[in-house]
């Protein structure tokens, strides 16, 4: 039995022995798997987190530093472009056997044991930066044993994928500092204003020691403590024979000693001359309280702020992370003086109820963003400041009048016709009478006039010749979102610009013109932005084929991968290819015509406002009862645009204002021209170039026809190459003849009633046109008057015929006879009506509605 039980025992004990094996067994496969082969997902995502865009201007200077969502900045920036002397003060701060471990320093480990033992209380620590990083990545609920267990366990895990470069790199980035505020870059500017780069040592040795305790080691707070715990660590800072980031093929294996930026009058003699820098004893505690006490909180820049806004909201639209650094086109120091620009003149015109503004810029040969100003002030609560009136819609008015002329252009227009400038009435069922700003007529006007003086009449009669579909389907090529939606449904009055658009819009659009009529995108951001545009601190290496990798001098740099496609969504503040609109020769022809002071006289008068030293084009608009005032102007080289408004809808008192719109855009033009660019050359302003196939010919300024020996004023004006003998002859002059020695000028039935109204030289040539009934309108409706028996007048309105008496016809039965002019004011009741007219041989017939 005793042999049975021994046996029993000694199967037990193998048993026993062999689960122990294999359960220890099984710890060293998980240990393994843990350390080597299980995925991290934290330390993933820890690598993810965004970073805080730093935003610098086509000069490269600093104008934004992004908070994150959680209002905390924390900047990034490569291991390789940190100072050696921040990252070897760190080193020695916090882990001088970095690069001796493997995450966890077992000597340190027994070192602060025992001493703790010996002290009765935590006296010294054995946390290594790997550690620190694992309890940034890992946060601990509890701070107990199990707690620093596991820290040192995803310690290893953090060793075992990441190189040393790359741990040392995220834990310098992230390293929170309090204050809203992580990682060196971001803590150099909270605490000392300063760039990382521009740090002393002092000034380092106090960052150091404050994420040991950020509530009671900052030096915004607390400098006296701050000065001591700094003074420390720089008495322990080692020499360049001992190890440390530079000894380890980091740095330049100096002394973080050596580079000590301490006035002459600190060193001793000794220190002087030794060539090594100061001495451990040069820098007494006082230079470092001295240096705690003038910390200073960074307040960030914050310029170009609607222009960064529109960028995030790019970003976002191309579901893209924000980069680590921007870099605009737009210029800063521009936008800045536009701005006050745009505050002085609404400061002198405040008695307008003018309270806001937005200034926009553009270089034509790049379509680079130059100047955006969104408001007066961003910070101005009461008048929304926060909105930008680059981007918000408002009417646009006359502004976009040559965008209409220019198509009239390319239909086969010549800038000599002549347009009417008279009482006019489009439509039936609903009658629009446009009216120009002045509530004045000026009869026949010469293409080149209408649109240099801004007339509304010849602009909606043009619309109606071209068509309002034409007109708006080239709106639309201009790339005016709204019109896709809104376009028609403006009708005749999209002429006057009555559709909403943005000053963005149509900057862009007008740029076209010195362009010879070809649009581009816009572009916000500078190529060498978009290096990494898609990647974040996940990617903290790179070898440039988007692999992770180590340098050979153990420097990381963040990834060069080639993003994604939708990069261009960003680079490009546009969705679209550049595309030609115009010809080149009615873009140039437009160019002419808004250049033209004299053609802008009957409208403007010869304003000083639109003259400037260059050559320069300018059109100016209000809309919607003045709620917006609107000018643009361009060089060969600029585009500007500015609108002035309120963003509560409110209107401006009752005048025009253009020429106020109009002095900002001129002198934001003026200062382009006459300041250098981002690299530092001044862009000339070039002579707008000549159509290729029109040639300058002499027409009547009256007539816009070619120039008879009768006519007794002429002007040059564009011809097209393409007319023929027979073309000159049919186009010459009928307007002015003479009789018997004496001119006799002769104007087309059309404008009969502008003639008469006032007293003028010469005659109508009333039987030159077909019979045409001008009024009523076919379709159209009138309600009737009860104070006159249920019946309404209408007025009969009748031009044009061979003879000089016309028979109407109401209803079938004889009406009246008229002689010239022929006009008669109907009355009809309640119904459907049919008028005709029968004047000799011809006829017209219109039908409308009483209601």
């Amino acid at each position: 039995m005793k042999d049975v039980s021994k046996i029993q025992k000694n199967i037990r004990d193998a048993g026993l022995c062999t689960a122990g094996l294999c359960a220890a067994g099984a710890l060293v496969l998980f240990a393994v798997l843990d350390l080597f082969v299980l995925p991290f997902p934290k330390l993933d995502a820890f690598k993810k987190r965004d970073w805080s865009t730093r935003v610098y201007d086509r000069r490269g200077t600093l104008v934004q530093v992004l908070a994150l969502e959680n209002g905390v900045r924390r900047e990034f920036t490569p291991l390789s472009a940190m100072p050696h002397q921040a990252v070897d003060i760190f080193l020695a701060a916090e882990d001088k056997r970095f690069f001796s471990h493997c995450g966890v320093d077992f000597s340190a480990v027994v070192r602060a044991a025992l001493q703790n033992i010996q002290s009765g209380q935590r006296v010294s620590g054995a946390s290594t930066v790997t550690m620190q990083l694992a309890r940034l990545v890992v946060p601990a609920k509890k701070r107990n044993f199990a707690a620093k267990l596991n820290e040192a366990r995803n310690a290893l895990r953090i060793e075992r994928r990441l190189s040393k470069n790359e741990i040392l790199e995220l834990y310098l980035n992230t390293l929170p500092f309090g204050f809203q505020t992580e990682g060196i870059t971001s803590a150099a500017k909270t605490f000392f204003a300063s760039p990382l780069e521009e740090l002393s040592a002092e000034q380092l040795c106090c960052l150091a020691v404050i994420p040991r305790r950020p509530s009671g080691n900052n030096p915004l707070e607390h400098p006296h403590v701050c000065a001591e715990r700094a003074y420390e660590l720089y008495r322990s800072l080692p020499g360049p024979a001992a190890g440390g980031y530079f000894a380890a093929g980091g740095g330049n294996g100096r002394s973080p000693k050596t580079d000590m930026n301490l006035p002459s009058d600190t060193l001793g003699a000794d220190a002087a001359d030794s060539g090594n820098g100061a001495s451990i004893d040069s820098a007494p505690l006082e230079h470092f309280v001295c240096v705690a006490e003038k910390a200073k909180r960074a307040e960030y820049p914050f310029y170009l702020p609607h222009c960064v806004d529109f960028v995030k909201k790019r970003y976002a639209r191309a579901e893209l992370p924000l980069p680590a650094e921007w870099h605009l086109t737009a210029d800063a120091l521009f936008s800045f003086q536009a701005e006050n620009l745009l505050a002085n003149e609404l400061e002198h015109n405040s008695h307008a109820r003018v309270y806001n503004g937005a200034v926009f810029a553009i270089e034509n040969e790049t379509g680079n963003i130059i100047v955006w100003v969104g408001s007066n002030s961003y910070f101005d609560r009461d008048h929304q400041g926060q909105l930008d009136g680059v981007t918000a819609m408002n009417q646009s008015g006359s502004s976009s009048k040559p965008f209409l002329y220019a198509l009239a252009l390319d239909k086969g227009y010549k800038p000599s016709d002549v347009l009417p400038d008279i009482p006019l009435r489009f439509g039936s069922d609903e009658v629009y009478i446009p009216r120009n700003f002045n509530n004045r007529y000026n009869g026949p006007v010469r293409f080149r006039t209408a649109l240099a003086s801004s007339l509304n009449v010849p602009a909606v009669s043009l619309l109606d010749s071209i068509g309002e579909a034409a007109y708006a389907d080239t709106l639309d090529k201009l790339h005016f979102d709204s019109i896709r939606t809104k376009g028609l449904d403006a009708g005749l009055a999209l002429a006057l610009g009555s559709a909403p658009v943005s000053l963005y819009e149509l900057v862009r659009a007008f740029s076209v013109f010195p362009r010879d009529g070809t649009v581009i995108p816009l572009r916000l951001l500078e190529k060498s932005a978009y290096a990494g545009a898609s990647l974040r601190s996940a990617d903290l290496q790179s070898d440039g084929t988007g692999t992770s990798s180590t340098a050979a001098n153990g420097a990381s740099l963040r990834s060069t991968e080639p993003p994604p496609a939708s990069v261009n969504d960003v680079f490009f503040a546009d969705d679209f290819l550049p595309s030609r609109v115009y010809s080149p020769d009615s873009a140039r022809i437009i160019c002419s015509i808004l250049s033209d002071s004299e053609a802008r006289v009957k409208g403007f008068g010869f304003s000083s406002v639109f003259k400037t030293d260059f050559p320069s084009i300018f059109k100016t608009g209000t809309a919607n009862q003045y709620q917006s005032l609107i000018a643009l102007c361009a060089s060969s080289a600029y585009t500007v645009g500015v609108w002035l408004g309120n963003f509560s809808g409110e209107t401006v008192i009752g005048k025009t204002g253009s020429s106020i719109p109009a002095y900002i855009a001129k002198e934001v033009l003026t200062r382009l021209h006459a300041a250098a660019d981002g690299n530092g050359k001044i862009l000339p302003a070039r002579a707008f170039a000549e159509p290729e196939h029109w040639h300058r010919g002499t027409v009547c300024a009256l007539s816009g026809m070619i120039a008879s020996p009768d006519c007794p004023n002429t002007i040059r004006e564009y011809l097209p190459d393409s007319l023929t003998a027979e073309d000159k002859k049919k186009l010459r002059c009928t307007w002015h003849t003479k009789e018997n020695g004496r001119l006799k000028t002769v104007y087309p039935e059309e404008y009969r009633n502008w003639f008469l109204s006032a007293e003028r030289y010469g005659a109508v040539n009333a039987g030159g046109a077909p019979l045409a009934i001008v009024r009523p309108v076919s379709g159209s409706r009138f309600l009737y008057d009860s104070a006159y028996k249920n019946i309404a007048v209408v007025p009969l309105e009748i031009n044009g015929g061979h003879g000089d008496t016309v028979r109407v016809f109401l209803d079938g039965a004889e009406y009246a006879v008229l002689e010239r002019p022929f006009f008669i004011n109907l009355s009809a009741g309640k119904g459907k009506h049919r008028v005709r007219a029968v004047c000799e041989s011809e006829e017209q017939t219109v039908f409308f509605t009483v209601e």
